[in-house]
């Protein structure tokens, strides 16, 4: 419904910018960007623009993440700016578009406007974006026409015929408004501002499928939060709150696993109202791979409990996640089956053909096969697929460099495949792991374990920790901190007792460190599970080898 016309803003393009409140006195925007993006916004049809379209023509200098947080930024002063206490906001956004509210809006240049040139005096050298719309929106308006609001776009469900597209194997998740539960409800623009920024943070991370849920400005969201998930097509949500207390403010969030209706996760975060950007990027570079390396967990173990459905995508590929990283003969055996059942539905799906080709690297690579050669035949074969259709995807670049290092093949090529992912994605704490034993492999023990230290404070809950200690551990036995290494494997060994890296590494540190029987008990059960020179393979330092191999026979 259109506003009275004693709330109505008025804004002037035609000539030097002026905007003024429903009250006639001026708004200051002292930011020419600020500035050029109202106007941007105030001449789109419906006064509304998607984030990226802004970002391409207000920030196209800057690279992709500086320009993603130079628009919060600019959006969140504006909106401080604009809309004051009013009860009705001028200016919005949520974590995909920005708009402006044209029913309280009287656009000068729309109306006829008058003498003088369309922003007068606004220029920002170096974005070519802004100059070419700023010269065709000066031609349209001298030329006596104005752009025309686009017709009304058919919505999801016409175009799918009323059918949902099918969700990809990654974990899907939506973040949902957070709530100002501050007392005079006046910090919504920091309840936005959050959960924008966590939504960004979780939607760069390869493994999980993110949809936007809209803005505290935005429609609510009603229902349980099992109807939520369904409505947002989710498996997860994130949900948070803001509160003042006096010149600090708190920050809570929760991760909500939809269908089962259950709080999986929480943490709060506190900081001063003076420096409350720092505090936003403090959260959501915090709570990101928390959250990732959470619902990542969360669904290994859902798919080994829930009863197995072999037309369900989701769940193959998540059970047999799970599998393979016992490490045990069976259940790589049947991780293997069930991502041949993944490709049968969804023959290009890289992420299932990373998978598969892992776990047929790692049969042929551990003697679980009478004959091998089938195996490595079909690890070669689906790592080819991998990359064919997901060459852009970290998580694939990653398995892919998993599979070399089990058939140990080219390493300079897994190198450059872990190089790759880093370039897309240089804060994947998945990539640094695989690139940490590329590393080891490669015998660089400085820079592998530097890398796997990163990947350990990016995801400090992963659930790959143990087999992150052994790779820590064998670089630190390259480098000669043998007491170091040792406490590391202890560690790992705990967890993962049949994995026979680990249990090499573990005989050579205690060997090293002078515990000759412990040394020889843990060659026993490292010559049990087969696959010595497969964990040898690892200790690149043939004395190293001889040590080992010295107290096999002992064992034995």
């Amino acid at each position: 419904m259109k506003s009275s016309r004693g709330n109505i803003y008025r804004l002037r393009l035609i000539g030097p910018f002026r905007l003024s409140g429903p009250d006639g006195a001026r708004i200051e925007v002292s930011s020419r960007k600020g500035r050029a993006l109202i106007a941007m916004l105030a001449m789109a049809p419906d006064g509304e623009r998607t984030r990226g379209w802004l970002q391409d023509r207000l920030w196209g200098s800057r690279p992709g993440t500086q320009a993603q947080a130079s628009l919060r930024r600019e959006l969140a002063n504006l909106r401080l700016a604009v809309n004051g206490a009013a009860a009705a906001p001028l200016l919005n956004a949520d974590y995909q578009r920005a708009w402006i509210d044209l029913a309280q809006l009287e656009v000068d240049a729309l109306n006829g406007g008058g003498p003088g040139e369309f922003l007068e005096g606004i220029d920002l050298p170096g974005e070519d974006g802004f100059e070419d719309w700023l010269r065709e929106m000066r031609q349209a308006l001298d030329g006596g026409s104005r752009p025309q609001a686009a017709s009304p776009m058919p919505s999801v469900a016409e175009l799918l015929g009323g059918a949902l597209p099918a969700l990809p194997v990654q974990p899907s998740i939506a973040v949902l408004p957070f709530a100002d539960l501050s007392p005079g409800r006046d910090l919504g623009f920091v309840a936005d501002g959050v959960a924008e920024d966590v939504s960004g943070a979780l939607a760069r991370r390869s493994t999980l499928f993110v949809v936007a849920a809209g803005s505290t400005d935005g429609p609510p969201l009603a229902g349980s939060r099992l109807a939520l998930s369904r409505q947002l097509g989710v498996r997860f949500l994130v949900e948070g709150s803001v509160r003042g207390d006096g010149e600090r403010v708190r920050v809570s969030l929760r991760l909500i696993d939809g269908p089962g209706n259950r709080q999986v996760w929480a943490q709060s975060f506190e900081g001063p109202l003076t420096d409350l950007f720092a505090l936003q990027d403090h959260i959501a570079a915090t709570i990101a791979p928390l959250i990732d390396s959470q619902v990542e967990t969360t669904e290994r173990q859902r798919a080994l409990s829930a009863p197995l459905e072999t037309a369900d995508s989701y769940q193959l590929f998540w059970r047999a996640n799970a599998l393979f990283r016992q490490w045990q003969r069976d259940g790589v055996l049947e991780a293997a089956e069930l991502t041949a059942q993944l490709l049968a539905l969804e023959p290009a799906n890289a992420w299932a053909a990373a998978l598969s080709a892992f776990c047929h690297a790692m049969i042929a690579a551990s003697g679980w096969a009478e004959d091998p050669a089938p195996h490595r035949a079909k690890a070669q074969r689906h790592y080819d697929l991998a990359l064919r259709h997901g060459g852009d995807d970290p998580f694939v670049l990653g398995y892919a460099a998993g599979v070399l290092l089990c058939l140990g093949g080219d390493m300079a090529a897994a190198d450059r495949l872990i190089d790759r992912a880093l370039e897309l994605q240089p804060s994947s704490a998945s990539t640094l792991f695989w690139g940490g034993w590329v590393d080891v492999a490669n015998g660089k023990a400085a820079r592998g374990l530097e890398r796997f230290q990163w990947a350990l404070r990016l995801s400090p809950r992963s659930a790959v920790r143990p087999y992150n200690y052994t790779g820590m551990a064998l670089c630190l036995l390259g480098m000669g901190q043998t007491a170091d290494a040792l406490l590391l494997l202890n560690e790992a060994a705990q967890h993962i007792p049949t994995y026979p890296p680990t249990l090499a590494a573990l005989c050579l540190a205690q060997a090293l460190s002078g515990d000759g029987p412990a040394a020889a008990t843990t060659a026993a059960r490292l010559a049990e599970l087969g696959g010595v020179e497969r964990a040898l393979a690892m200790i690149r330092d043939p004395r190293a080898h001889a040590l080992i191999h010295g107290l096999l026979p002992n064992a034995a």
